[in-house]
């Protein structure tokens, strides 16, 4: 039957459309900010390139920064004369940075590397390969699960575990990379630190690299060592934290029926529950000392207005549109981040008013065409049937207050 077999599509119907954005200031050569759109579009010429361009130019600048440019044009011939040679160095600098943090033993007493067995699910590595990188059989891992896994690592990105040395990731960026020793890190999580290699990457600045973590590995020890018991059972607990007491990632949960256009698929109108939240009229705040979960209790439905993201990790908890749970609550109070976008302490999360949700936008009535709840749309357009059956578009002003 056609569930048991895997389909194929027709070749001669098919046709490969891709689109990709690229931050080439941070893998290749160009001045910071530089970045590309990339385009592989068997229908570009004759179905998008004049809207693309349109939407391209609405997007830019009428002036342009010319050096950025310049730069991006240098790394584009630069990679077209040398770049399978540059990424295949700054790929084995990340190897050779793997395997130094890995063997040295002081540096894994501390630190780690996570690898494909911790951040790959086991469903989705066919080939089985835990690690890209093994002291007896080097990096000839890496082949393999290219060839068969669902997803890989890239070789380039280098995931410094600190949850051992009892550090979160922020306070490792800021207080150890930054302060101590100038190096600048944008991506960390509770317990982790984000390196990368480039095509700029050099052998002394992986050198360094490992220096530097041998001195924070080295001042740690010290430390360490002059604790008095109350001390180290504070280092341990906090070991312990960013070890094994790790908040679970809830799921995401769903969307209000208001916002779900068909109340049989689970999709929702994110855009018009962020647009219905520029009205403050219908939306309130809720704390969390216990004041939403008593609400839920009681048997509400609490939706959230906005994007809820803690920094780390830096994707939204919540999204406009979507119902609170009590596992969401769960992992927000567990966070132990300084940084949340879209939360704000002294009044709580902002949610959407329960006459709000039981309007649709915020009206009277059940069901009316009011736009109060979207502010920027100044007409609505629908899809109507003439006595001749032809569809055509009607347009509807906005009704005045």
């Amino acid at each position: 039957t056609w569930l048991d077999n895997r389909l194929m599509p027709d070749p001669d119907q098919v046709k490969i459309r891709a689109y990709s954005t690229q931050s080439t200031h941070k893998k290749l050569t160009s001045l910071r900010q530089g970045s590309m759109i990339h385009i592989y579009d068997e229908e570009f010429n004759r179905k998008v390139e004049d809207t693309f361009h349109e939407a391209y130019m609405t997007h830019t600048s009428t002036s342009p920064n010319y050096q950025i440019l310049a730069s991006l044009d240098v790394g584009r011939r630069q990679v077209e004369l040398e770049g399978y040679e540059l990424v295949q160095k700054s790929a084995e600098l990340a190897m050779t940075l793997r395997a130094k943090i890995t063997e040295h033993p002081l540096l894994r007493r501390y630190f780690a590397i996570l690898s494909a067995r911790d951040l790959i699910p086991d469903a989705y590595r066919p080939s089985g390969v835990e690690q890209y990188y093994d002291s007896e059989d080097g990096w000839s891992p890496l082949e393999e699960a290219w060839h068969s896994d669902d997803f890989v690592l890239d070789p380039t990105h280098i995931t410094l575990y600190t949850g051992k040395a009892g550090i979160d990731g922020d306070t490792f960026k800021n207080r150890y990379l930054m302060d101590q020793f100038n190096i600048q890190v944008n991506k960390t999580s509770r317990n982790s630190v984000l390196f990368m290699t480039n095509v700029g990457t050099t052998r002394s600045s992986v050198a360094f690299l490992i220096s530097v973590l041998l001195k924070i590995a080295q001042q740690l020890e010290h430390e360490i060592s002059t604790y008095n018991p109350a001390e180290l059972e504070l280092h341990q607990q906090q070991v312990k934290s960013l070890t094994e007491d790790l908040p679970p990632l809830p799921d995401f949960s769903r969307f209000h029926a208001t916002f779900r256009p068909n109340p049989t698929t689970p999709e929702g109108d994110m855009r018009a529950a962020y647009f219905m939240a520029y009205n403050e009229e219908l939306c309130e705040y809720l704390k969390l000392d216990g004041t939403i979960e008593q609400v839920i209790s009681a048997g509400r439905e609490v939706v959230s207005a906005s994007f809820i993201i803690p920094y780390p990790p830096g994707f939204p908890i919540l999204v406009p549109g979507q119902v609170i749970s009590e596992e969401i609550l769960g992992f927000l109070k567990a966070l132990d981040v300084k940084e949340i976008h879209g939360y704000r302490p002294s009044l709580g999360l902002r949610v959407f008013t329960e006459a709000a949700l039981a309007t649709g936008d915020g009206t009277s009535e059940p069901g009316s065409a009011s736009t109060n709840g979207h502010p920027v749309a100044d007409k609505v357009v629908a899809a109507t049937t003439d006595s001749t059956n032809e569809p055509k578009q009607t347009k509807s002003k906005k009704k005045s207050k």
